[in-house]
């Protein structure tokens, strides 16, 4: 024994210790799969004997008949011939969903269902959902509401804008919904957000009271407002705060492309004028390092 490796006597150690199991448990030892008439599913930890493994290592005494051991490289010497590998089978198609966007250019899905997984190494499952692109019908009411002709009720709204800066209420202490004037306007549906993400546009001031000139009607500290001159452009934004649902989950006043609208600064008192919205609605918000931002109340 002397002259035994290391490797040797692990050998012996394992012969040894089947031979106690065998005496233990019975005359016979199981060392296969077909002996034992085991094949489990899956990974199962407890389906292993003790025997010759596929890999050749002698050193490891127990051997696994379940379909992990494929993965693992711990399967018994008979795994392939005794468990045989069952492929995945998939159900057809189901039906493609609507184009998610309605009124142009979107994808939508179909998918499938496995009606049996791969089990003792078989192939694995395809692809079970697919995308495509599409193009909406146009016929929802959003849609409709983005045509002139379907948008009198938008023409004759006004805007009620404030700074950007107010819709920030949520990471800005400085503008706490519950205090000065944020406090009128969210209180009956600060419970009740819309969902809808925010939207925006831009528009040109094509016409402002000079009431919005605060400091040169009253000699007073210059306010926002007078940044609202002709010819400026601005960028608006449509919160999830201000969404009135009965009208679609929309602004009032956010206005109509490439007509003429009105607008009413809400902190300032008779300071109003008119604007042309020169960029359709879209999912974005107003970038806060540039231009000049406002929101619809």
């Amino acid at each position: 024994m002397v002259g035994l490796s290391i490797t040797g006597l692990q050998k012996l150690s394992c012969v040894a210790f089947l031979l106690v199991l065998c005496a233990l448990f019975g005359a016979e030892c199981q060392r296969t799969c077909k002996e034992a008439d085991m094949c489990c599913k899956g990974q199962n930890n407890t389906c292993y004997l003790f025997g010759p493994r596929m890999d050749g290592n002698y050193n490891e005494s127990r051997c696994y008949c379940d379909g992990n051991c494929l993965i693992m490289g711990d399967c018994c010497i008979d795994f392939h011939t005794n468990c045989e590998a069952v492929d995945c089978k998939v159900a057809d198609w189901g039906k493609w969903s609507d184009c998610d966007n309605p009124c142009g250019v979107g994808s939508k899905k179909r998918t499938r269902k496995v009606s049996q997984y791969p089990e003792n190494g078989g192939k694995q499952c395809p692809v079970l959902k697919q995308r495509q692109a599409c193009v909406g019908d146009g016929k929802a009411d959003e849609c409709l509401q983005q045509s002139v002709e379907n948008q009198f009720e938008e023409l004759h709204e006004t805007a009620r804008i404030l700074p950007a800066k107010y819709g920030y209420f949520r990471t800005s202490k400085e503008y706490d919904p519950w205090k000065g004037i944020l406090k009128n306007l969210y209180s009956r549906t600060f419970n009740a957000i819309n969902t809808q993400p925010t939207y925006c546009a831009r528009f040109v001031v094509t016409s402002t009271r000079s009431a919005c000139n605060v400091s040169a009607a009253t000699e007073q500290n210059s306010t926002w407002s007078e940044e609202l001159v002709e010819n400026q452009e601005v960028c608006v934004e449509c919160q999830p705060t201000a969404m009135d649902v009965e009208r679609g989950s929309r602004c009032i006043g956010h206005g109509v492309f490439d007509k003429q609208t009105r607008w009413s600064a809400i902190d300032v008192p008779h300071c109003h004028g008119k604007w042309m919205m020169t960029s359709k609605h879209e999912a974005c918000v107003c970038d806060k390092e540039s231009d000049i931002n406002l929101i619809l109340i």
